[in-house]
């Protein structure tokens, strides 16, 4: 936001070398300003394929269009992929991804019952899910990996991708894995959304995920706002009051809250950047070809 790109990429690369795990849009992020800036962006690309990165996924990315033919062609990068993702399939919890999809094709099924009946449904299959997350964490990029259509079949288990275990319904052609999302399989907030009460039920959990980077706070921002969207309509068993807005979610109105300070005091608490900042980010993408908001409903 400073044109100060040599300190930005510093500041980058100190978070980056210290942590074991990164959230990939991070990465690309970290990239894009590295190209467009005409400065080494590899090493950035290098790292994200220790955390789930294709090389594919980035070519949609206006700023790689003219980099990409040459990394293809890049043996060294493309050896040094392969061994990434090796190491990156290895640390995956394949059992709770499937479980994950199991449950994210029953809710989409459930959904469709009366509201009276699918509310009993969701808020037993969010609790099951947040009874896995205090025991193997949050399902989230940091567990199950990036969003992935062909994942299982690299572990030779075809059958056991989300389409193979989903084509068995028609009415279930709509549900993908996102893979261009930079994110976890995004039905693990699906379900977190379809329970409206789901922030209040299980803020604690949450927030602990957070801090461990299980799940990413804007993330959490997004549920939370899904709670402030359906106000008025909860289910019974959630009595809260709501205070504020993290403006996360896109399908939530705000035309009734125009507090930003206290939104940015909010998104300060959770380690979200400003709305100022996201203002921002938006004008590099119209302006300049960034691509710089990913993950569900491109909350991050």
């Amino acid at each position: 936001m400073q044109q100060k790109v040599d300190s930005c990429l510093y500041y980058y690369d100190n978070v980056f070398s210290t942590y074991d795990f990164i959230f990939v849009k991070d990465l690309v992020n970290a990239a894009q300003i590295a190209i467009f800036s005409k400065k080494p962006y590899k090493k950035y690309i290098e790292q994200a394929f220790t955390q789930g990165l294709k090389l594919e996924t980035i070519e949609k990315y206006p700023l790689f269009k003219k980099v990409i033919p040459k990394l293809k062609k890049d043996k060294k990068l493309i050896e040094k992929y392969r061994i990434a993702r090796s190491n990156y399939i290895k640390k995956i919890d394949f059992e709770y991804l499937d479980w994950l999809y199991k449950n994210a094709i029953q809710d989409q099924k459930d959904k469709r019952l009366k509201w009276s009946k699918y509310r009993n449904l969701v808020y037993k299959t969010s609790n099951r899910m947040m009874d896995l997350t205090q025991k193997k964490g949050f399902p989230g990029d940091k567990i199950i990996g990036l969003g992935d259509s062909l994942i299982f079949k690299e572990i030779n288990k075809p059958w056991l991708d989300l389409y193979q275990q989903r084509k068995q319904d028609p009415r279930l052609f709509y549900m993908n894995t996102n893979d261009k999302g930079l994110s976890a399989f995004e039905y693990s907030l699906v379900i977190m959304v379809h329970n409206t009460c789901s922030y209040f039920l299980y803020k604690n959990i949450l927030i602990k995920e957070m801090i461990k980077g299980n799940i990413h706070p804007r993330d959490i921002g997004l549920i939370y706002d899904n709670t402030y969207r359906f106000r008025g309509y909860f289910p019974y068993y959630c009595n809260v009051k709501l205070k504020g807005v993290y403006r996360l979610n896109l399908f939530t109105d705000y035309s009734t809250h125009n507090d930003i300070e206290e939104t940015n005091a909010m998104r300060k608490k959770l380690y979200i950047v400003s709305t100022h900042v996201d203002d921002q980010k938006k004008e590099y993408e119209i302006e300049y070809g960034f691509k710089l908001f990913s993950g569900f409903w491109n909350c991050r």
